[in-house]
């Protein structure tokens, strides 16, 4: 935190320069301003370490605590919100879900996605890594490790966002590793060392561990860079960096709002004797009894809470109390928080549990602009996360594991997929289900309004085994093979012409049709007159 808080900054209070791109302000090191971000979202303690590196460089600031700090709450709605539930794949190659599946499982996905969204819209970048398990010098297993940001001290994009180079230094207990990944020299290095993350490649000595790309078998970088939100810069923004001095003037008002309550609102009450003796002097003020509290030779003691001063004889004390309006001050600082979610739309989503039960629709009309920020976000993000699973899936394939030979390369677009589009905010089982009887009703086939409407494979499948969707069936396949007999049609020509295919007629099954069939000639022939 010092060297966020240290020459680039003459005051607290002009920390513009701080904001700045990285590219632009080199004096201030990646990995101070994670660490800053972090803070912030950690929140207890936020101002004592600011204060304190600003006063070892001689800069006074008003006393700060976190007290209006929404920056844990903004990341948070990204963490349920990006990537909660399982990223459906949408693919060509009918084998890629499942081996995607088991990376994942080798991964523990489940958890660690969560864990790269918070990271993601905390710091703004999101690094993963793809490592391997190996046992007797055999690779057994391929997993996704995502990558604290602030342990990357430096990294090269190529035009399609590819990493060309990265140095990755992560400090132990006693000494540093710096990993180096370069196109230029086709492999890495792992240097172990006892010097800083500032010191130059050049200085680190001999490389603990190096291999080329031939000997790993692969000729691109396993790491992939994603980026929150985007601004041009080779590093990325995240969600509450543009609203900082937004949160620390809502802090400094609650802050002071609190120290003029406790200040003016503490008691203080006064002892004094009120009489004088036979010769006219003040008497002594009374003693007070079973008193426990602090006292001083200005005739203050502390009792609890409260302040007690002890007056002789006649004296008086009048303490001029300030007239402040709390009310006021309170509504000023609950319109600079109203001012801020503005910025940070995401925060609105808090408030909503005061609002009673609502739609998905009115969810989604309320907090439009941090749905557009969500799917931004995974715009920005989910082509690095694809990116990542073909990089497993090589190195998957390179050493032969199961289930992963033979299922192509990535030249050839065998490994290209996508992840389904996913609500931000989805309907409830109850909407889903109103939804779907409403479209029914207006005509919709029940199958393709339950697709349509979020349903999953399983869950269709399971509706169409049901015996309230067979019997519905036969209903309306009766009532067409009798539209199919008073035309003279074949059935099967009727139901082409309302849109059936070859595979639908082939899953209805032969025996169905060959009844229908029957049917259609067994029937009565109208009487001639």
């Amino acid at each position: 935190m010092t060297t966020v808080f240290g020459d680039t900054a003459q005051t607290y209070w002009q920390r513009v320069a701080l904001m700045k791109s990285l590219a632009a302000a080199q004096a201030l090191l990646p990995s101070a301003w994670y660490e800053m971000l972090e803070e912030y979202y950690l929140n207890n303690g936020l101002y004592d370490l600011v204060q304190a590196a600003l006063h070892e460089n001689a800069i006074w600031t008003p006393g700060m605590k976190p007290l209006r700090n929404p920056a844990h709450r903004a990341v948070e709605f990204y963490v349920s919100k990006l990537w909660a539930g399982p990223l459906p794949i949408v693919t060509k190659n009918a084998r890629l879900p499942d081996a995607i599946a088991k990376i994942d499982e080798w991964s523990n996905w489940g958890a660690q996605k969560q864990l790269a969204a918070r990271w993601l819209a905390n710091f703004g970048d999101l690094f993963v890594k793809i490592a391997v398990k190996t046992e007797d010098d055999q690779v057994t297993r391929v997993y996704k490790d995502p990558i604290k940001p602030k342990h990357i001290t430096n990294f090269d994009l190529d035009e399609r966002g590819f990493i060309t180079y990265i140095r990755i230094d992560v400090p132990t207990e006693d000494q540093m590793h710096t990993e180096i990944w370069s196109k230029t020299r086709g492999g890495y290095r792992l240097y172990k060392h006892n010097r800083t993350i500032e010191t130059p490649v050049e200085q680190l000595g001999t490389p603990t561990d190096s291999k080329t790309f031939a000997d790993l078998g692969f000729d691109f970088i396993p790491i992939v860079h994603a980026k929150f939100q985007d601004i041009g810069e080779t590093r990325g923004v995240g969600c509450f960096v543009h609203a900082l001095d937004k949160i620390d003037e809502a802090n400094r008002q609650a802050t002071r709002l609190h120290q003029i309550l406790f200040r003016y609102n503490k008691p203080t009450n006064v002892v004094s004797a009120n009489a004088m003796d036979a010769s006219g002097k003040p008497l002594p003020p009374p003693t007070l009894t079973g008193a426990d509290g602090t006292s001083s030779d200005s005739g203050e003691i502390t009792k609890g809470d409260d302040d007690v001063w002890m007056l002789p004889g006649m004296s008086g004390l009048e303490q001029l109390v300030p007239n402040i309006n709390y009310a006021d001050a309170l509504a000023i600082l609950n319109a600079q928080m109203n001012e801020l979610s503005n910025d940070l739309p995401e925060i609105l989503y808090y408030e909503l549990k005061d609002k009673g039960e609502m739609s998905s629709l009115a969810l989604k009309i309320l907090l439009g602009p941090a749905v557009d920020k969500v799917i931004e976000a995974r715009g920005n993000a989910e082509p690095a996360l694809v990116r990542a699973n073909q990089m497993a899936l090589t190195i998957a394939g390179i050493h032969k594991l199961d289930g992963f030979q033979d299922l192509g390369s990535f030249e050839s677009g065998a490994l290209a997929h996508t992840f389904a589009e996913r609500d931000v905010i989805p309907m409830s089982a109850k909407e889903r289900a109103e939804t779907v009887g409403a479209e029914v009703t207006a005509g919709m086939p029940l199958l393709f309004s339950m697709k349509r409407n979020g349903f999953t494979d399983a869950e269709i499948a399971e509706v169409m085994k049901s015996e309230e969707y067979r019997l519905r069936m036969a209903k309306l396949l009766f009532e067409v093979a009798q539209v199919s007999g008073a035309s003279g049609m074949p059935f099967e020509t009727l139901l082409r012409s309302f849109g059936w295919t070859d595979e639908q007629l082939t899953n209805m099954g032969t025996q169905k049709l060959a009844a229908i069939k029957l049917m259609q000639e067994d029937r009565i022939p109208p009487v001639r007159q």
